[in-house]
């Protein structure tokens, strides 16, 4: 696959929410490195245990961070959409990835040199301490997954990634194939297809032909454990209390 061709940020591109945290005078220090590129579905951007070359803040689309056995098996650990960003592992000195990062829904991010992050870093000291911030709260994601892979039953646990999935997502429509969501999960295909199934019966999506649309968002909230609101809320006490949050500035 040809890599991203990057382009300049532009207003209308700068809606990374974890970036809006920032003083507007550190931000426009900060944007002069940042380029926008095209996230393409299942693009691949670190293999685990390969370099982080760059760093990314999604616009809109998500990226997932999967666990590679060696057997090649997969399951994914987090859900980055908008919120956050993948390669930070770069600010505490770790230079590879522990995961394998792909996109899991195509949209848009503005992209850092990891060398230009680390630097940039050590001359803003709120930056710093922003994304140490975000750090925290991706652990606490990367936790609550491995608990509610093991606790909770498949049905509440595919209502918590459709909407983790949804949060990056560009209206209500997310292509992918019951094939995916399976692996996704660590579960069996057709434990995934009469979940599907049951959800839309129950009318909080829709599915059709790879597509899947969140009808009752609401709804589908309601129906998930308690790991959805549990992360959400955790992001919001570790960055809420940030100073100069401006989340209009971009």
């Amino acid at each position: 696959m040809r890599p991203p061709i990057a382009k300049a940020p532009t207003p209308a591109s700068r809606s990374n929410r974890l970036l809006a945290y920032l003083p507007p005078d550190i931000l426009r220090r900060f944007q002069t490195h940042l380029q926008r590129v095209p996230l393409e579905a299942k693009h691949v951007l670190y293999e685990a245990r390969a370099p982080i070359d760059y760093v990314y803040f999604p616009i809109h689309g998500t990226l997932s961070a999967v666990n590679v056995m060696e057997d090649g098996s997969v399951i994914e650990v987090a859900t980055v959409g908008r919120e956050g960003a993948v390669g930070m592992g770069v600010i505490v000195g770790a230079d590879t990835s522990l995961n394998r990062i792909f996109v899991q829904l195509s949209g848009e991010a503005l992209r850092v040199k990891a060398s230009s992050l680390k630097q940039a870093v050590e001359r803003e000291e709120l930056l710093g301490r922003l994304l140490r911030l975000y750090l925290s709260a991706f652990f606490n994601q990367v936790s609550q997954s491995v608990a509610c892979n093991g606790l909770h039953p498949v049905l509440k646990r595919c209502c918590r990634w459709l909407l983790m999935t949804h949060d990056g997502a560009i209206g209500d429509e997310m292509k992918m194939t019951h094939e995916f969501l399976a692996v996704m999960l660590g579960v069996r295909r057709p434990g995934v297809t009469e979940v599907v199934q049951l959800l839309a019966k129950r009318g909080l999506i829709h599915h059709h032909r790879g597509v899947i649309t969140i009808v009752d968002r609401k709804g589908l909230e309601a129906a998930s454990c308690e790991c959805y609101r549990s992360v959400k809320d955790e992001y919001e006490r570790l960055l809420d209390g940030f100073p100069s949050k401006v989340p209009s500035a971009l």
